[in-house]
């Protein structure tokens, strides 16, 4: 696919083009936590995905499915628009941002006069967008395939925390609905529960190939606390994880098939001790440090971005924007491309 050539030879930081987009791929988890003492954070999810992009529907049209990061956040996210298809739900997710630099605009071969600045206020800001599409089918690993709109102005982390947000806008708003029983069985005791979404990165080409051309450095297992004898919740309450080194030797890296046949071993440990992370870290051939950490069920990056699997799809007639009111079908069309 000629798209992926671009994939791995790209930066972080990318600022939208009038003729190109970015799209960046993604699991998708979703989980139920609650807010109550004592209990598990992380259970079963107390809604299914359809159920959920509805209830955010449903928010849509109250005029909630907006946040502010703070009462006097100069940033504004919205949930401009979203699409069901029989195989996926699309969203398109705005930012709007009054502290951006003003933007500037200039002639090829110009001078001053040519030059013209769009000045933004404390109430008007450069709005960005994203589009996000999530698949309906879930992998062997209960998760759904996403695939989102990369933005400069709009990261992944920062969509992803938006829609947490507004699981919990929804929760709140269909109370009755996410109550459940107490799990300690007694009578007429509730708990409220929420949604939660996790995103775990397709690693990209060049995460393999500078670990396999490094040096390791360290991998450490994470694993939850009652693997260590002698714990107890209550008395260790500030204890929130252990980690179990890997050895890393000349040797041991050897015998494993090199860096990366190592980090596989690895991920093999931790599926038989039922511990969800690896973390490795690593030095690749310039000298530079780097770590990541990876889902022991699909072995995909958790909180990454470096080293996310990117695509590029253009041909666009640079007719771009940087934000849009609705869900641009140019843009949807060839993202769907990318999963058929």
């Amino acid at each position: 696919m000629p798209h992926q050539a671009w994939s791995q030879t790209l930066g972080i930081h990318i600022e939208m083009k009038n003729n190109e987009r970015i799209i960046q791929y993604f699991d998708l988890g979703l989980s139920g936590k609650t807010l109550a003492r004592d209990i598990p954070h992380s259970m079963a999810s107390p809604r299914t995905l359809d159920e959920l992009m509805n209830e955010l529907s449903q928010l849509r049209e109250l005029n909630k499915a907006r946040k502010k990061v703070t009462a006097g956040s100069k940033l504004e996210f919205r949930l401009e628009d979203m699409e069901e298809l029989d195989n996926c739900w699309i969203l398109l997710i705005n930012v709007v941002d009054t502290e951006a630099a003003h933007p500037v605009t200039q002639l090829l071969g110009g001078d001053d006069s040519d030059r013209e600045v769009t000045e933004l206020s404390e109430d008007r800001g450069l709005e960005s967008s994203s589009h996000l599409i999530i698949l309906k089918d879930q992998t062997a690993a209960n998760k759904h395939l996403a695939l989102f709109e990369k933005s400069s102005s709009l990261p992944f982390a920062k969509a992803g925390s938006f829609l947490n947000h507004l699981f919990k806008v929804s929760a709140r708003h269909n109370n009755n609905d996410y109550k459940k029983p107490h799990p300690s069985g007694e009578e007429g005791k509730t708990i409220n529960v929420f949604c939660n979404i996790s995103f775990l990165a397709h690693p990209s080409d060049e995460f393999r190939q500078e670990l396999d051309s490094g040096q390791i450095n360290g991998i450490k297992i994470t694993s939850d606390m009652d693997v260590i004898r002698g714990y107890d919740s209550n008395t260790h309450s500030e204890l929130i994880g252990a980690d179990i080194k890997m050895k890393v030797g000349r040797l041991d890296v050897l015998l494993n098939g090199g860096n990366w046949g190592h980090l596989q071993k690895a991920l093999q440990h931790a599926d038989t001790l039922n511990s969800p992370f690896v973390r490795v870290s690593f030095t690749d051939e310039s000298g530079s440090g780097h770590t990541a950490t990876l889902s022991t069920d699909t072995g995909n990056l958790w909180q990454a971005d470096k080293y996310v699997k990117k695509c590029k799809i253009e041909g666009f007639g640079n007719a771009l924007r940087t934000s849009f009111p609705n869900i641009h079908d140019g843009i949807k069309n060839k993202m769907i491309e990318l999963i058929q």
